[in-house]
C-alpha cells in the first residue's frame, strides 16, 4: 500500500510513478501532456502516481507510519466488506471493478487536506480503485487541482461509501460507512476537510467535522463543463488556500 516519495521520478514538471507505466513516456512537459495520456499505450494507471498495491504516498517516517495504520483500517475493509458497505453496493462493486480488493482512498496523509467524495464511480473509482481518477468528474477535479497549482496526487482523497453503488444510484449511508470514515479521519487528523457532494457533506455532519462544501465536480459535468474555467476554479481556489504553498 505504501509509495515512497523516493520511488517517483520528475519529469518535466509533475511527478510520475514508473511502475504505473507500460512504455516509458515520450514527453511531458506539465501536467497537460501527462493527462492526455493513452491508456491503452501507457497504462491504466499512467496519469496518476497511485494504483491499487501503492495508495498512499510517504515522505517522511510519520507518513509511513500513518500509512501502515490506514493500511489496517483497508485489510479490515476487504475481511469484513458487509460490516462497512451494503451488500447489494458490495456486489455490484465486486462486478464493475478492474483490479484486486476494493476502492477505499489514495493520496499524501502528511499532507493536512482531505478531500472526500460520495462514492466510487462506476466508470471512474470502482473501475481503477483511485478516488476521482479516469471518469469525466475525476479528471475535470483533477485539472482543477493542476490548473490551480496543486498536484491532485498530493492532497489525501476518500469517499464516504466505499463501494460503487448499482448505476451510480446512490441510496444514501450507513453507520457502517460513518464508522470507517471516522476511524479513517481519526488516523489521519487533518488540518482542512473538503465535502466535494452534499452527501459527503451531510456525512461529516453526521461525523461532527467542520468541513468546507464544494459542489462535486459532476455538477459542472452535467452543464458541460469539461475544462477548469471560471466558476470551478474560484469555487475550488479554497483547497489552494489550505493546502499552501507548494513545496516539491
Amino acid at each position: 500500500m505504501l509509495l515512497r516519495f523516493e520511488e517517483l521520478r520528475k519529469v518535466g514538471d509533475v511527478y510520475i510513478n514508473p511502475k504505473n507505466f507500460k512504455v516509458a513516456p515520450l514527453f511531458i512537459r506539465d501536467w497537460r501532456d501527462l493527462l492526455g495520456l493513452d491508456e491503452g499505450t501507457y497504462g491504466p494507471y499512467a496519469r496518476t502516481i497511485y494504483n491499487p498495491e501503492q495508495r498512499f504516498l510517504a515522505v517522511d517516517r510519520k507518513d509511513e507510519k500513518l500509512a501502515k495504520e490506514l493500511e489496517t483500517l483497508y485489510r479490515e475493509l476487504l475481511r469484513r466488506p458487509l460490516r462497512f458497505c451494503r451488500e447489494e453496493y458490495y456486489r455490484y462493486q465486486l462486478e464493475v471493478g478492474e483490479f484486486d480488493g476494493l476502492p477505499f482512498a489514495n493520496g499524501w496523509p502528511g499532507s493536512g487536506v482531505v478531500l472526500v467524495g460520495e462514492a466510487p464511480g462506476r466508470k471512474g473509482c470502482g473501475k481503477t480503485g483511485i478516488c476521482f481518477y479516469r471518469d469525466a468528474s475525476g479528471m475535470l477535479l483533477r485539472k482543477t487541482l493542476f490548473q490551480l497549482g496543486i498536484n491532485p496526487d498530493f492532497v489525501y482523497i476518500t469517499n464516504v461509501l466505499k463501494c460503487n453503488p448499482p448505476e451510480n444510484r446512490l441510496r444514501g449511508f450507513g453507520e457502517g460507512d460513518l464508522s470507517l470514515l471516522q476511524r479513517e479521519l481519526e488516523i489521519l487528523k487533518p488540518e482542512a476537510i473538503f465535502a466535494v457532494g452534499r452527501t459527503a457533506e451531510k456525512a461529516l455532519k453526521r461525523l461532527g467535522y467542520e468541513a468546507v462544501y464544494l459542489r462535486h465536480p459532476a455538477w459542472y459535468v452535467r452543464r458541460g463543463v469539461r475544462e477548469p474555467k471560471g466558476e470551478m476554479l474560484e469555487e475550488y481556489s479554497v483547497i489552494k488556500e489550505a493546502f499552501g504553498e507548494w513545496r516539491f
